[in-house]
């Protein structure tokens, strides 16, 4: 198959020449290289979006709770609305449900820009509009997912999903710093109207993608189509394990960026240079994670990927918990970013390629669920046991608590980590 195909590929060859490194070879189809762009851009964006948003809260209110509310409100959502979403994304075209997610998130940075320039913007109001970003995410988020094998193809698949976290990740490094140039010189209304056009990237890349229609026919009502999902994840001892795992990290170990700048302030006596320098540890060690996967993942089986990730992030958590010095916390906050992108990468890609197509959507929507809708009650369990526990303690519980749950997995479930 030439490059520069469109696809959806049919089953590749490593070895056959191309003029795409290794790394980068999902990006020899057009309409993979054409949304994985346009989603660069549009994250990017998105996090100029978040940061700008928090800093815009503490403004109007100067209070954490606040913060704490209105995250709760762009997460919420998720809970109510990822399983239907699945459902969605196996009924309609992708592309044109990702069409309407995409518009929808520009107007509601439209909606936030306009707020500002005209100087009425109340704190109800952005927590509104964090419910509305929240509940089009909810549609978006598996959807996005699901589409990825119609863009690059099964045998391509580990490779693309790296490549999207690597955006991610990248977004998340980048977006925060270019917000704070962006709300310096243009103002937060500048920033969010910014923001809207970087969707724009997006549309346009969907709009020159060819329509492909859903993987079956969907016919049966809601309800019953949306416990399909359910149901087909059940059936599957593999997809039942990487969604526990999934459903206890979400709970007990990805909300100790909830706590950070605790240990920053209190603990570590870093500031808030030190905090920053922490969460680019955890970023730095996500991003070289993202790297060796796009070149060398596909030489290991990804159910002992994804073990091994499991195993590897509650260990960081556990050393980060307990660091005496600014140093180790650093390092292990490294290792923290290394599993945690190994496990979330691998999984994602292990429950995208085993489905048939006309249920992908419907799985990634029980990923997608267990993964961001567990969130609020991930972060009320981090704060009730950093209150009560003290934060130290209340990140190794987790820690210990994850780590006992994947070393059960890989003792019990041999066939996860012998699975491609």
């Amino acid at each position: 198959m030439p490059d520069g195909v469109s696809g959806p590929p049919g089953v590749t060859d490593e070895l056959r020449p191309t003029r795409w490194p290794v790394a980068l070879r999902s990006l020899r189809y057009r309409d993979f290289r054409l949304f994985w762009i346009g989603m660069v851009i549009s994250v990017i964006g998105t996090w100029m979006q978040n940061a700008a948003q928090g800093w815009l809260v503490l403004e109007l209110t100067n209070s954490a709770l606040y913060l704490g509310i209105v995250g709760a409100c762009g997460s919420l959502p998720m809970l109510l609305f990822a399983l239907p979403a699945g459902v969605v994304a196996d009924r309609f075209v992708k592309q044109h449900v990702l069409l309407v997610t995409q518009t929808l998130s520009m107007l509601q940075a439209f909606v936030l820009a306009s707020l500002l320039y005209a100087d009425v913007v109340q704190v109800w109001h952005v927590m509104l509009l964090a419910a509305c970003l929240g509940t089009v995410n909810a549609f978006d988020m598996p959807t996005r997912q699901a589409m990825v094998m119609d863009l690059a193809g099964r045998d391509d698949i580990l490779n693309a999903v790296s490549l999207n976290s690597l955006a991610f990740n990248s977004g998340r490094t980048i977006g925060p710093a270019v917000g704070g140039v962006l709300v310096a010189g243009v103002g937060m209304a500048g920033c969010f109207f910014i923001n809207g056009l970087t969707f724009l990237a997006v549309i346009i890349a969907l709009l020159l993608i060819p329509a492909r229609a859903p993987g079956g026919a969907v016919q049966a009502p809601f309800v019953t189509e949306m416990k399909g999902g359910l149901s087909w994840v059940r059936r599957n001892p593999i997809a039942m394990w990487l969604i526990a795992l999934t459903a206890m990290s979400s709970l007990f170990a990805m909300p100790y960026t909830t706590l950070m700048p605790v240990f920053a302030r209190d603990i570590l006596h870093a500031g808030p240079r030190g905090f920053g320098l922490m969460l680019s540890a955890t970023g730095a060690g996500a991003l070289v994670t993202g790297i060796l996967l796009t070149s060398q993942g596909h030489r290991f089986r990804l159910g002992a990927l994804a073990t091994a990730g499991s195993l590897v992030f509650p260990l960081g958590l556990m050393a980060v918990s307990f660091a005496p010095r600014f140093a180790i916390a650093l390092v292990a906050l490294f290792l923290a970013g290394l599993g945690t992108m190994l496990f979330n990468v691998v999984s994602n890609t292990m429950l995208q390629k085993a489905p048939p197509d006309d249920l992908r959507g419907r799985v990634m929507s029980v990923r997608t669920f267990f993964f961001a809708g567990l969130g609020p009650a991930g972060n009320l369990q981090i704060g009730a046991s950093g209150q009560w526990l003290g934060p130290r303690w209340a990140i190794a519980f987790g820690g210990v608590v994850c780590f006992l749950m994947a070393a059960f997995a890989w003792l019990r479930a041999p066939d996860l980590r012998r699975s491609e």
